[in-house]
């Protein structure tokens, strides 16, 4: 009970945080400005971009859907769907958005997936996602190199080296769990740290992670790579629902595919600010990106704005509503 009342707490704060962030923001901005949003906004685009955002959870899930199966691991398509809106939920309430796939993996266990198998398909899924990413920054680099406005120089470059690193340590998370786990037991020398964590739990857990990727690069080479495509399609979908967004309010003055690019580089930089779901650091820098493609800025930060309404804020107001009375339930004994 006392780890769900932690969870409850943190929930609050950082709505509470998201929505001093947003106040300043908007406060800096024309006062008028987020009311002029919907006010403005065509009802049928509206529900269209709804619809959007809703097919990007429903792929993601149908993706982990159809991985699961294959590895003999029994889940329903509709846990599957939730587990990925979990995910997005908790990545929204959390610094660094660092706690969506620790929750994913928890309730992929509840539901019936080997918490072995949980993690490695869900890191599988995010080495993927970052390293696609450092692909695309790298394509970025090529083919647009002679034309990078509205994109600096040194953004790129850091886009560039932290999709690289993080898909290298993630990677030797992949590939060497064994290690890590044998690395647990200096730890386990220290005895404060000894008392309070069970060590030799988590090593047989490293063990058993192991033989589940040896298992799934063994036996399911091919699901990787169609596992990459989908990883690929989704970033693109997800993409689209930005791009959908902003010519919402305006005619940017760019090609999808660029604007696809250019989102992938700037992401890496804009959830560096530790406030959950990087409040006010995502709305800054994309309003500054973006401005340059359009000479109407006011247009472009509705745009942002519109956009962090469907995927993040849409998706707290929701996500309080349904999964905090669950954390009320009593545990059964």
């Amino acid at each position: 009970m006392k780890e769900k009342n932690k969870i409850v707490i943190g929930i609050i704060l950082s709505i509470l945080i998201s929505g001093v962030v947003l106040f300043f923001y908007s406060f800096s901005l024309n006062k008028n400005i987020i009311n002029s949003i919907f006010f403005s906004l065509n009802y049928e685009k509206f529900i269209v971009a709804i619809i959007l955002v809703t097919l990007s959870f429903v792929f993601d899930g149908v993706k982990h859907f159809i991985v699961f199966r294959i590895l003999d691991q029994k889940i329903g398509i509709f846990p599957s769907i939730n587990s990925c809106f979990v995910t997005g939920y908790f990545s929204s309430v959390t610094p660094f958005s660092v706690g969506g796939q620790p929750f994913q993996i928890y309730y992929l266990n509840k539901k019936g997936v080997d918490s072995a198998y949980a993690t490695q398909v869900v890191l599988l899924r995010l080495f993927e996602m970052i390293s696609l990413m450092f692909f695309i920054d790298l394509s970025y680099i090529i083919f647009f190199s002679h034309n990078i406005t509205g994109i600096s120089q040194n953004i790129i470059f850091l886009g560039l080296i932290l999709t690289f690193l993080s898909s290298i340590v993630i990677l030797l998370g992949i590939a060497f769990p064994k290690t890590i786990g044998k690395l647990l037991r200096v730890l386990k020398k220290v005895k404060i740290l000894s008392k309070i964590v069970n060590f030799d739990k988590i090593e047989h857990w490293f063990h058993k992670l192991d033989i589940v990727i040896k298992k799934i690069f063994r036996e399911h080479k091919w699901l990787i790579f169609i596992d990459f495509i989908m990883m690929f399609i989704l970033l693109i979908f997800q993409s689209y629902v930005f791009y959908y967004s902003i010519k919402i309010f305006t005619n940017i003055n760019i090609p999808f595919f660029k604007f696809f690019s250019i989102v992938n580089i700037v992401n890496a930089v804009a959830f560096l600010v530790p406030t959950p779901g990087a409040s006010g650091s995502f709305e800054i820098i994309y309003t500054n990106v973006f401005s340059s493609f359009s000479p109407n800025k006011e247009a472009i930060i509705k745009g942002v704005l519109f956009y962090r309404f469907l995927s993040y804020y849409l998706l707290i107001i929701f996500g309080t509503i349904i999964l905090l009375p669950f954390a009320f339930k009593k545990d059964k004994v």
